[in-house]
């Protein structure tokens, strides 16, 4: 089912609270996006619910099993992968080093077969990282590797994936590339996807409901094609 339900309150940094109160709930097949302008909160959200940011108080459930004293690494050995802004990888590692090492490191035993499957997943989803795979990561462009990130979080095959804006420094032929692909996780793996972004074109193309934060706190929620011609959207970009 992988149903991902999450409740925060008191989320930011010190003594400065960035998100007064915060809940979702996403679920397998299903995107949910967290849209809003810059400093509106959506990173400091997908922070907290992976635990790397304080928060007053939280709550992250997957199918009911309650996973909020766990922290980010711990959520990953329970198949809830992180990938955060800025396109990480280990840059002085070639790409096949950076998948290796993203299964490895949670599946240290996988038989050589399963091992084959996954690396034909993600190298179909994104061909360049199969025609690259022995290029050091950090020798890439930005676009790649944002795809070399993404797919380092398919390596550990996640029920839930959190994506901080995926979209970020990429040129539009990369963010049509990107979004295509996750379009494809989103319709074939059963996956439930969070994701921070600000492109709302290159969202609203995968999303099936939002969640638009203004200055930490929610404004309009709902299901994609409700809010797609809600003025508060414009609101929330423009101020007007």
């Amino acid at each position: 089912m992988n149903r991902f339900d999450v409740a925060l309150a008191g989320a930011g940094y010190g003594a400065l609270t960035i998100v007064p109160e915060l809940s979702l709930s996403v679920s397998g097949g299903e995107v949910m996006v967290l849209l809003g302008s810059n400093g509106a909160g959506k990173t400091t959200s997908l922070r907290a619910v992976v635990g790397t940011v304080r928060t007053r108080n939280r709550s992250v459930r997957l199918d009911g099993e309650d996973l909020s004293p766990l922290s980010a690494w711990q959520l990953a050995r329970r198949a809830i992968a992180f990938v955060p802004d800025g396109a990480r990888c280990f840059a002085n590692a070639r790409v096949i080093d950076n998948l290796t090492g993203a299964l490895e490191a949670l599946k240290p035993k996988v038989m050589p077969a399963e091992r084959k499957r996954l690396f034909d997943r993600v190298f179909d989803l994104f061909p360049i990282l199969h025609e690259r795979r022995r290029q050091l990561a950090g020798s890439m462009s930005g676009g790649q590797r944002q795809m070399l990130a993404i797919s380092r979080a398919l390596m550990i095959e996640p029920r839930v994936m959190i994506l901080d804006e995926p979209s970020a420094g990429l040129a539009p032929k990369l963010v049509e590339e990107v979004f295509e692909a996750l379009g494809r996780i989103k319709a074939a793996s059963g996956c439930a996807i969070l994701m921070a972004e600000q492109n709302v074109a290159a969202a609203m193309s995968i999303a099936d409901r939002c969640l638009i934060l203004s200055e930490g706190r929610v404004m309009l929620q709902g299901d994609i094609d409700d809010v797609r011609n809600d003025e508060r959207l414009r609101v929330a970009y423009l101020g007007l």
